[in-house]
């Protein structure tokens, strides 16, 4: 029976580093003194230099290229992007084109900020099933570096901007268990929509709408953080148990990097410190569904995961509407 194994994992970072100790916002409010948006040292923007399509590109060459992987052996490319160049299309067939491989098709995956696990799941069906030998996962994210209004705001100067690219093929199985749950009372919770226009809210399909924002409120943070602090543990717990494994069996842990509070807190609940966890948090932001990709490409550059390492993942999406845990070993 076919089986997933992961190859490899890499991340395209852009070039321009913003430093946000060197940076003077245009106003400060209560909120933005709130643990949420604080903890991020450095970040990377993408936009104008890059667009989405070039950020997927680059990844998944760089990827080819590291893994002696020739183009047209790709299958499928599966990616998740947050902002595509366009309302629509997508960008997969840009980045499949892009890197020549003629043979593939595309499909976009969108499960938020655990898009990346949720597309290592797709990916891995499809391998089992023998649809597919070879198959790549992709995230982008040019979000931040787009919306110069935000940029002007401590409340977004933890988002950065990047891209990751995966290869999974046909071989032993690097899949020990994963666990995905939807949360559809939590729908709406923490949602991108255009701010106030003359005091008028428009939608974002209606002419004259505003600029593209996150309208966050005290109430909606503390919803936010009790939702990610209890959801996330849980759901690595239940990948634990689900292979019979304890948090002592676990050679690495990865999160995603919404901010250092988060992080430190779902450690103490999940029982896993220093020095078997990673994070990129102070120098690339949060990344959303490239934050775990671009972590785990961060730990292997820097030789923090070895062949037979058990690696744990685990993520959260939009406040709390879904969740998501893998474990995997690293072969």
């Amino acid at each position: 029976m076919p089986s997933a194994q992961i190859v490899d994992v890499v991340s395209f970072m852009p070039e321009r580093i913003v430093d946000n100790t060197e940076l003077i916002f245009s106003s400060e409010d209560e909120l933005e003194k709130n643990p949420f948006f604080k903890g991020v040292k450095q970040r990377r923007f993408a936009s104008p230099e890059y667009q989405s399509s070039d950020l997927g590109t680059y990844a998944l060459k760089k990827l080819l290229e590291q893994t002696e992987t020739k183009p047209e052996e790709l299958d499928l490319i599966l990616y998740s992007c947050i902002f595509n160049d366009f309302f629509c299309p997508g960008i997969g067939s840009a980045i499949q084109y892009g890197v020549g491989a003629n043979r593939a098709t595309v499909l976009n995956i969108d499960t938020g900020c655990s898009s990346y696990l949720s597309m290592l799941n797709t990916a891995r069906a499809f391998i089992e099933s023998g649809l597919y030998k070879t198959i790549a996962v992709v995230t982008v994210t040019n979000y931040i570096s787009r919306l110069p209004e935000l940029q002007n705001s401590k409340r977004y100067s933890v988002l950065g901007d990047g891209a990751s690219a995966t290869l999974l093929v046909d071989g032993q199985s690097s899949f020990v268990a994963s666990y995905e749950r939807s949360y559809g009372e939590h729908y709406g919770l923490l949602v991108g929509q255009p701010d106030l226009v003359d005091g008028r809210f428009l939608n974002y399909w209606e002419s004259g709408s505003g600029q593209i924002t996150i309208n966050f409120s005290q109430e909606m943070l503390n919803t936010l953080r009790s939702n990610a602090l209890r959801l996330v543990p849980e759901a690595v717990s239940k990948c634990l148990y689900q292979a019979g494994l304890s948090s002592d069996d676990i050679s690495l842990l990865i999160t995603h990097q919404p901010n250092v509070l988060f992080i430190k807190e779902w450690r103490e609940r999940i029982g896993i410190g220093e020095p078997r966890v990673h994070d990129t948090i102070e120098c690339y932001g949060n990344l959303f569904q490239g934050s775990i990709p671009v972590t785990l490409a961060d730990a292997i550059e820097k030789n923090k995961v070895q062949s037979g390492d058990l690696l744990a993942l685990g993520t959260f999406s939009n406040g709390g509407d879904f969740v998501s845990s893998t474990v995997i070993r690293w072969r």
